[in-house]
């Protein structure tokens, strides 16, 4: 190799890696800088020294025709190529990117898909694990993460550092196939890589004549090495699939980060890492005891966060447990595991879930990067950032819960933001009152920003260019697109509380053409109670209540007209589908308040409830609906109730009719004797084997029931009180004795324990 090419073997997010590295720069001073990373980063790394650049930040590439094809390559302070690239800036050198480039690695290579969350970063082992796991076994180490901390990021950083690791590199490489080290997909993938790799320093050395240094993960480093023809390298990958890629700068979080979250290159502790970063800038070598109490003094910061008393003295004491714990365990300098020991003994008194609670801010950490200003950004994505300052809603990496009054100019703004976004798909709020919206004023969120809501907005871009245009055209072509009537339902009342009143017309006028050409009844049901919501709490923007009310009332009769016929010669799915839609729909039209609609609905249910062909579960809710609203007296449900349980209707049919009549709760059977009468004389009637069919049916009927009630029911049942309505059956026992042996029977049937 040309003795200009100086090759610097890393781990892509090493504090150790990035020290030891800035100092082989200022050594070599190199006249370019040659970093693994995709070519089209290039363009993006002028930005990288801007002041409002705030870590941790990924570079985003995306197919341009499908967002949702991403790769990132995130930096923290201490990645080394971050570093590496800072150190060119402020001398005025150029930096480019060799690795393969994104055009080729987001394109589909028919074994697996395209691009991958750190398609960038180390391979991830397929069969043998680590390779790092080999020498680690060799060296007595638990496994390859644990060789390279202590040999590397923990160990005092100089440049001499990378001959070890390229030699270490060259041997575990020469004593295994690459198949066998890292998985036959991912060493084929690294053979495109390091052809492009090889490909790039050649052109470097072409165009330079000065030093050159290169940047690259330490596996790669023996590949650069080797002897290679630049046709053989050419010939490799020829021919490789192609993509349109575009690329930006986007925020990350430490907890993305982390090894944890699925990230090929992760670290197992974000939060430690940037310590020991933090303690390696100095020029002098710092005692493991000032490491110790850089240490011990943050986690004591964030236990007095948590509003938990401790001393001073105790975080002296951890440090100094700390070193001692080092010490005999024959290490140089704490680690993690010495500073865990130390924290849980001398600050939280042995109690770890003291130390839980800010273990994921101590470990992880909770940073979330910002871009500078002056970056190009996708237009959605700076749009948001002006949305988030105007709000003063700051992206978290940790959940946290907000509180936000629609009476309020800035509560209303959050809410708007928030319903928007959802509108386009990026999720940044979650939100967890049930009936925020309705009229209450008030709304309840959880926050979570999460790096890959970049990739969300990135695709919402074929929309529009700022949130609410988007959102607008998002939810006008999911519009054209539903036939669903409640689908659509709900999406007029996300646009009205995104407050995006032109696509809310469209969407009701296009929920009215859908409902007219509609002959689900079921679905007519379920549009109803989202907009009747609407108009009966409202919200805090303003409303078309008079179109609302309009769409309402004619939904409204045609359920009336057709429910009868809907319910007929159904399978048991669409009954089951048809009965909690009616359950809904009749609570819905109750608060609707047209009393014009619930007389015509009350016809409705009379037809359904004595209608032999309609299902039974649809019947049995039609018939307790009208119990319950008093449009029947009892005398009139009870010979209804009868009528559907005597022969020749078939048992199962009459356990559905049961189970849909009794879900309403118990106090029906407990008020209204007749009916408590006919259901014990339908059971006592059964055969063992159609009694043992039926037997689920009756459980979920009462699984609604509470305790007392169904005590209650199995008084008036022993008391004989249950068949005062039906003529009394001939039976040789004394109606004490049969109760007495039917009763864990009847205990099984309610669910009550002994």
């Amino acid at each position: 190799m040309d003795p200009r090419a100086h090759l610097f073997g890393i781990r892509h997010h090493g504090p150790g890696s990035a020290a030891s590295l800035v100092a082989a720069l200022d050594a070599c001073d190199p006249a370019m800088v040659l970093i693994e990373g995709a070519p089209e980063a290039e363009e993006l790394v002028r930005y990288a020294a801007l002041p409002g650049m705030s870590l941790p930040l990924a570079m985003l590439h995306y197919e341009a025709d499908n967002p949702g094809n991403a790769v990132f390559g995130p930096f923290v302070e201490y990645s080394p190529e971050w570093q590496a690239m800072l150190w060119a800036l402020a001398r005025g050198r150029p930096v480019r990117f060799i690795d393969w480039p994104a055009t080729h690695s987001l394109a589909p290579h028919g074994d697996e898909d395209g691009g991958a969350d750190g398609a960038d970063a180390e391979p991830i082992p397929e069969h043998e694990g680590d390779p790092l796991d080999r020498l680690a076994e060799i060296a007595g180490y638990a496994d390859g993460e644990a060789w390279w901390h202590a040999l590397v990021e923990s160990a005092r950083p100089g440049p001499e550092v990378f001959a070890a690791i390229e030699s270490a590199m060259t041997e575990l490489r020469a004593a295994g196939e690459a198949e066998t080290l890292v998985g036959s997909v991912s060493a084929r993938r690294n053979a495109w890589r390091e052809a492009f790799m090889r490909m790039g320093l050649r052109e470097a050395l072409k165009d330079e004549p000065g030093q050159i240094a290169v940047v690259i993960g330490a596996w790669h480093v023996p590949a650069l090495r080797a002897k290679t023809s630049a046709a053989d390298d050419r010939a490799l990958v020829r021919g490789l699939p192609k993509v349109k890629v575009r690329s930006a700068w986007v925020p990350w979080s430490d907890s993305r980060l982390a090894a944890a979250s699925g990230y090929g290159a992760g670290v197992a502790s974000p939060g430690w890492y940037r310590h020991l970063w933090q303690l390696q800038q100095g020029e002098r070598a710092i005692s493991p005891g000032a490491f110790a109490a850089g240490w011990q003094a943050r986690v004591s910061g964030l236990l007095r966060d948590e509003g938990m008393v401790v001393a001073s003295a105790s975080a002296i004491e951890a440090s100094r447990l700390a070193v001692t714990l080092a010490a005999l365990r024959g290490e140089p300098m704490p680690g993690l595991a010495e500073m865990h020991d130390a924290t849980l003994a001398a600050l939280c008194h042995g109690d770890d879930a003291a130390l839980r609670v800010v273990e994921r801010r101590l470990l992880l950490g909770e940073r979330v990067g910002a871009i500078d200003e002056a970056v190009p950004q996708m237009p959605l994505a700076a749009d948001l950032e002006r949305w988030q300052a105007k709000c003063r809603l700051k992206p978290e990496d940790l959940e946290r819960e907000i509180a936000l009054d629609l009476r309020t100019e800035a509560g209303l703004l959050k809410s708007t933001l928030l319903h928007r976004l959802t509108v386009i798909g990026v999720d940044w709020g979650r939100l967890l009152d049930a009936e925020a919206g309705r009229g209450t004023f008030r709304e309840t969120w959880l926050l979570a920003w999460t790096p890959m809501l970049a990739v969300r907005l990135a695709e919402a871009l074929v929309y529009g260019i700022t949130i609410e245009q988007a959102a607008r055209n998002k939810a006008l072509a999911q519009a054209e697109e539903l036939t669903d009537v409640a689908a659509l339902a709900r999406l007029v009342r996300a646009c009205l509380v995104a407050d995006l009143p032109e696509a809310a017309d469209r969407c009701i006028a296009r929920l009215q053409a859908v409902a007219v050409a509609s002959g689900d009844i079921a679905q007519l049901m379920q549009a109803v109670p989202a907009l009747v919501a609407i108009l009966r709490y409202g919200t805090a923007r303003p409303i078309p209540r008079e179109q609302l009310a309009s769409l309402v009332a004619a939904l409204a009769a045609e359920i009336n007209a057709g429910t009868q016929l809907a319910s007929r010669q159904i399978e048991p799915a669409e009954a089951a589908a048809l009965r909690h839609a009616m359950a809904a729909y009749d609570a819905a039209l109750a608060l609707f308040g047209d009393a014009h609609l619930q007389e015509m609905w009350q016809r409705e249910l009379a037809l359904v409830a004595g209608d032999a062909p309609a299902a039974p579960a649809v019947a049995g809710l039609a018939l307790r609906l009208l119990h319950d609203r008093q449009a029947w007296d009892v005398a009139q449900v009870a010979a209804a109730f009868s009528r559907a349980l005597t022969p020749p209707a078939a048992p199962a049919a009459a356990g559905a009719f049961v189970e849909s009549f009794l879900a309403g709760g118990a106090e029906v059977l407990v008020q209204d004797r007749p009916l408590l009468g006919a259901l014990d004389g339908w059971l006592a009637g059964l055969d063992e084997q159609d009694f043992i069919e039926l037997l689920p049916m009756l459980r979920r009927g009462f699984a609604d029931f509470a305790p007392s009630g169904r005590q209650r029911i199995l008084a008036l049942v022993g008391s004989g009180k249950a068949a005062e309505a039906v003529a009394a059956a001939p039976d040789e026992q004394a109606p004490g004795e049969a109760f007495e042996r039917a009763l864990p029977l009847l205990r099984t049937i309610l669910g009550i324990e002994a």
